[in-house]
């Protein structure tokens, strides 16, 4: 009775140990069919190896994929549709620096110091690169936008940085990282740096900023002025240019009334020294003509006054 129970028993356990073997079997079997999500791709390294010899063949796309149980093979997805984004505040504080090993900044060009902090999006442009090549991303993006932004402070000046040219200290960051980038072949693409604290440190930002609101009235009343000058020289220019024209027509007149009347009187003269008493009668009879014509009333008095009295216009000759 006593061995019949132990054979049931070890038939038993038995059945069960294979039941586990199969199951262990077919977990394993299954292990190698993987789901590759929307927005993804796959690679598959095998024994550490990266399988297929073209990009075809080593980049699978979303789907179901077949490949060898997990101690054969390990699948790698790469989000490639995903933009990434991350922060650097390596070089920025918002306390002030008094220890200089536990609080970041730059060093500009003109030897002042500046705080800045960055935000740089990226995509995964060659999930292979980036397969192979990668490990922490996030750290290696991290010390290539902190070395370009060191790099690039140095040839800036501070006011540059803080002000108008802080959009061309980016432009030059963001270029000098992606060399970086793709001289490591990493396989990223920066789409977007973002420069989100730029500041002087907290011991001189009050100086700084008083500084800086003076530089800008100083640019608002530069800018006043020019607009004034530009509203008043062509207005001057233009009375100025009126007042010529006017005064070289005058003197065009008066050159040509008195070229006519010089003409005049050397032609009278001409005829004079041919004619004198004629001549002398004839311009007197034309001058008084003249008079004569402006006179408007003559008065005689009668009474032995000797006074004559001329109304000539709105005038009286006496």
């Amino acid at each position: 009775m006593k061995k019949e129970f132990l054979a049931d028993v070890l038939a038993t356990v038995s059945r069960c140990f294979v039941v586990l073997i199969v199951i262990v079997l077919v977990g394993i079997a299954c292990s190698g069919i993987r789901v590759v999500k929307s927005g993804e791709v796959a690679l598959v390294l095998r024994f550490g190896k990266l399988v297929g010899d073209t990009a075809e063949e080593q980049i699978h796309k979303p789907g179901l994929l077949f490949c060898f149980p997990y101690f054969i093979d390990e699948v790698v997805t790469v989000p490639i549709d995903s933009v990434l984004q991350q922060t650097v505040s390596t070089h920025y504080s918002d306390s002030e620096i008094v220890n200089r090993h536990t609080c970041g900044y730059v060093i500009t060009g003109d030897q002042n110091i500046a705080l800045i902090s960055a935000s740089v999006k990226y995509v995964i442009s060659d999930p292979v690169a980036y397969t192979l090549n990668v490990n922490r991303a996030d750290d290696i993006i991290h010390a290539c936008l902190s070395n370009a932004m060191l790099e690039q402070a140095a040839k800036t000046a501070v006011d540059d940085i803080l002000t108008a040219g802080k959009e061309a200290y980016a432009t030059e960051v963001f270029a000098s990282s992606q060399a970086k980038l793709d001289q490591a072949a990493l396989g990223i693409s920066l789409q977007a740096l973002e420069l989100t604290n730029v500041s002087m440190p907290e011991e001189v930002r009050e100086v700084y900023e008083q500084v800086n609101a003076a530089t800008v009235k100083a640019s608002t009343l530069l800018e006043e002025a020019q607009q004034y000058r530009n509203t008043w020289i062509p207005y001057a220019e233009s009375v100025a240019n009126t007042v010529l024209n006017s005064a070289t027509g005058n003197y065009a007149e008066a050159i040509s009334a008195a070229t006519s009347d010089l003409a005049e009187f050397y032609g009278v003269l001409e005829e004079y020294k041919a004619a004198p008493d004629v001549v002398r009668a004839r311009v007197y009879n034309t001058k008084m003509s003249i008079v004569m014509s402006k006179i408007g009333k003559v008065r005689l008095v009668d009474d032995g006054n000797s006074k004559i009295f001329l109304d000539v216009g709105a005038d009286t000759m006496e």
